[in-house]
């Protein structure tokens, strides 16, 4: 996490040129999951927020991913809960392992747009499209995205747009090898609040929308953020 600029970066304001996943770079993307290589496999049920681990060829799998990723979703689930009286569904199993194409060092050097911190998750989110038929936006489900990758120090991830997309320090966090858990915490209820259509707060508000999260537990959304979250393209996946 603390290669994070500021506060973790929202994939809705992440490059110049680049307004909202589904356009620009984004919209190309996600039309070639409808190709032949889309997944015909039974997909969970929609309005559910639907969470991979994507595990480069040389990465062991590891039960501690899964299960700590698994755990960070139903701990902001939890607190999505306590903030909104709402909360997302997540499915059975929380977590969907799928086994990427490339070893690490392709996600982490494979150019992907202008910016370097972003290659590592575009690579990841394009495999998760093209292999699963999901779409960016996708009305069917709101996703998360992890991978045990990162270029140290230089690759970061963010939300917006229905997505989460989140590189291997944040994938170590969640497997308790990388610190205090309440900072992975904080950072997911903080890209999913970017994924439900919140934009980053202006200044360390004490709202999870902010800096704040780093305070996590301690920081609550704000009732105009509530509002925005329930009247957002996915509010409706909320009970």
């Amino acid at each position: 996490m603390e290669s994070r600029r500021v506060t973790r970066r929202a994939v809705l304001t992440a490059t110049a040129g680049m307004a909202a996943l589904g356009s620009g770079v984004f919209a190309g993307t996600a039309e070639a999951a409808t190709g032949a290589t889309a997944s015909t496999a039974a997909a969970p049920p929609a309005g559910t927020v639907r969470v991979f681990w994507l595990k480069p060829t040389d990465v062991t799998l590891d039960q501690r991913y899964p299960d700590g990723i698994t755990g960070v979703m139903k701990e902001a689930q939890r607190f999505y809960r306590q903030e909104l009286g709402v909360t997302f569904k997540l499915n059975t199993p929380a977590v969907e392992v799928v086994n990427g194409d490339h070893n690490r060092a392709w996600y982490e050097n494979t150019r992907n747009g202008d910016d370097p911190y972003w290659w590592v998750v575009f690579n990841m989110q394009q495999e998760l499209l093209a292999k699963l038929g999901l779409r960016a936006p996708d009305p069917r489900w709101l996703c998360v995205g992890e991978i045990s990758a990162e270029a140290q120090g230089v690759s970061g991830g963010g939300g917006g747009g229905g997505w989460v997309i989140l590189s291997g320090h944040d994938a170590d966090g969640a497997a308790g090898t990388n610190g205090n858990m309440n900072r992975w915490y904080g950072g997911m209820v903080h890209e999913l609040g970017h994924a439900f259509g919140l934009p980053d707060s202006t200044s360390t508000d004490g709202t999870p929308m902010s800096a704040s999260f780093y305070n996590y537990p301690n920081c609550h959304f704000s009732q105009a953020q509530k509002n925005g979250i329930r009247n957002g393209p996915y509010g409706s996946f909320l009970s």
